[in-house]
């Protein structure tokens, strides 16, 4: 099952590794035979003892309950997995959220939140997890294909996305001498309990322009992601459509806005003025 490029990692960390794409990634490190350490801000003991029941025999799972946006609490909580499992070989960060809300209409409250989780979440989680990793490691970012092209209501999460992607790009360059890969991750929207809110809080325009690239069911989505963590590719967009818009988006980009702007033009004109708060 597993065909890593450098073989199944040995001891991996996840954040947000407790619901949604961190978990079901965490269920596939472990079927691949890693130790894993989750960090999350909750995760209950029933789930732990589910995937503990998971764990191949000398591999284990650790959890370890932290706020991602608070950079010495992460470091103390990699320093304790560290100690305990041993040096990461892999790491993912798929702490992250998504809020909503026209630009006019957004708090300053809810455009930092997002930064501070989905931007300086990253920052910690890479900062934490660089200071344990060695040669042949691979650091991975969860961002998204809103961290390529800016959608309706999108300001505040687009904002920390596209920050996710340039960090990325920075750590590439800079891990490689180092003999660490790193990728980014920058996927569609996926069916998760994050999408869900999303489509029963959110804007019907951004829910019409966001479906060029589709909606992919979490474990069609995560296959997608192994496949290109498993390769270390640097950048992994799973499912044709998202593809393409992400093509669309870096390679055509004239194209790609006037398609946004036919959308938005459109929703605007079905839905009005209610769907933009």
């Amino acid at each position: 099952m597993s065909n890593w490029k450098h073989g199944a990692p040995k001891v991996a960390f996840v954040s947000g590794g407790g619901s949604g794409i961190g978990l079901n990634l965490t269920r596939a490190l472990l079927a691949d035979g890693a130790s894993v350490a989750i960090f999350d801000l909750k995760v209950d003991d029933a789930l732990l003892n589910e995937l503990q029941g998971l764990s191949p025999q000398n591999a284990r799972v650790e959890r370890y309950l932290v706020d991602i946006t608070d950079p010495d609490a992460v470091e103390k909580a990699m320093d304790e997995a560290a100690g305990t499992l041993g040096a990461p070989d892999f790491a993912i960060n798929c702490a992250g959220i998504l809020r909503t809300a026209v630009f006019t209409e957004m708090s300053y409250a809810m455009f930092d939140q997002s930064m501070r989780v989905n931007l300086y979440g990253s920052r910690n989680f890479a900062a934490g997890v660089l200071k344990h990793m060695q040669p042949g490691g691979h650091l991975a970012l969860i961002a998204s294909l809103a961290g390529m092209c800016g959608s309706y209501t999108h300001g505040a999460y687009a904002t920390s996305k596209f920050g996710v992607v340039g960090l990325a790009e920075v750590l590439r360059t800079e891990m490689k001498p180092r003999g660490i890969d790193v990728s980014v991750v920058c996927p569609g929207e996926i069916s998760t309990p994050m999408l869900a809110e999303e489509r029963r809080v959110g804007s019907k325009v951004t829910e019409i322009v966001n479906e060029f690239a589709g909606v992919l069911p979490v474990d069609v989505a995560v296959q997608g992601i192994l496949d290109g963590l498993r390769k270390r590719t640097f950048m992994i967009t799973p499912g044709f459509k998202a593809k393409l818009t992400r093509y669309l988006a870096r390679s055509h980009t004239g194209l790609f806005r006037w398609i946004v702007d036919k959308k938005v033009a459109k929703a605007l004109k079905l839905f009005g003025d209610k769907t933009a708060v």
